[in-house]
């Protein structure tokens, strides 16, 4: 079975959806309130987890968290290497989705703060089939520390720069697989994002990052895969009636990191973890709509 370390955050995912995202200084009324365990470190670690892979989540919590630790050791995730934080909740995200599936999100980070290169564990990766997957929502110096061991131990590194932020150019050369959306690959450039994904291509094709592979996510446009020298791949995505659209890009991560933890190849494991993020958007939640490998391997549902 493959083994996946995901290094990153838990958090209370506190969902209001609604007709129309509120304008600044407007108020609106929910039509429906869900609570679930969220954060990108513990959703990207229940999707590759529920596609059938041995995942070790390595984060932080507050003493509040027991519920959502039980509820990722239900879907198979190993949380001995979840630590609690004394002077600090669990971390919290306040989500609010309008009728189209998109959202807005405003995140508290609480014991996600907490998180040090000293909780580590001294192995994160036993050999190259073992995938590393770290994102942004925990301190740089950890994000830093995970990555770089993860290359000293032989293993794959798969950085999601989510939310974006600078990234340092020794960290990322240690990177296997970079996955950021349209907005956080220009961020990491130093350029506005383009329109589509003909501008997505042609910014892809000319950045000049120092990590291996970039796998960029376009949302409903699919994603697009470049690989040391070769020309970028768009991937399309099969057309969802779409409710909700949170949780999409960790959906593609987990199931991106499965594939590779099994020995897939990058192109055949971005198709697979585009097929998986289309799948998740059509139900409510960040974790409850991503999909089982049985579900992954049957067709996408259509559009209505």
């Amino acid at each position: 079975m493959p083994s996946i370390t995901v290094v990153g955050s838990v958090n209370r995912d506190l969902v209001l959806t609604v007709q129309d995202l509120p304008r600044p200084g407007e108020t609106v009324l929910a039509e429906g309130f869900v609570e679930g365990v969220g954060g990108k470190g513990a959703n990207q670690a229940v999707a590759a987890a529920r596609l059938g892979a041995r995942v070790r989540l390595v984060a932080r919590v507050g003493a509040d968290a027991g519920t959502i630790l039980r509820a990722l050791a239900a879907e198979g995730v190993d949380v001995t290497t979840v630590l609690p934080a004394a002077d600090a909740t669990t971390g919290i995200a306040s989500v609010v989705v309008d009728r189209a599936g998109e959202n807005a999100i405003v995140v508290n980070p609480g014991a996600n703060a907490a998180l040090a290169v000293a909780d580590l564990p001294a192995e994160l990766a036993g050999g190259a089939g073992d995938v590393v997957l770290v994102q942004h929502e925990i301190a740089p110096e950890v994000v830093a520390a995970a990555v770089l061991r993860t290359r000293e131990q032989g293993g794959t590194v798969v950085l999601n720069p989510a939310p974006a932020r600078p990234v340092a150019p020794e960290v990322l050369a240690a990177v296997d697989v970079l996955v950021p959306n349209l907005g956080e690959l220009a961020a990491l450039l130093g350029v506005e994002p383009p329109a589509g994904p003909d501008g997505a291509r042609a910014l892809l094709e000319h950045a000049e990052l120092p990590c291996g592979a970039v796998v960029v996510t376009l949302g409903a446009d699919g994603a697009l895969v470049k690989r040391p020298g070769r020309p970028a791949v768009h991937l399309p995505a099969p057309v969802v009636d779409a409710v909700d659209t949170v949780g999409a890009g960790d959906t593609f991560c987990g199931a991106l990191a499965d594939s590779l933890a099994r020995g897939g190849d990058l192109l055949a494991a971005a198709e697979r973890a585009v097929r998986a993020a289309s799948l998740a958007v059509t139900g409510l939640g960040a974790q409850s709509s991503m999909p089982t490998a049985a579900q992954l391997d049957s067709p996408p549902p259509a559009a209505a």
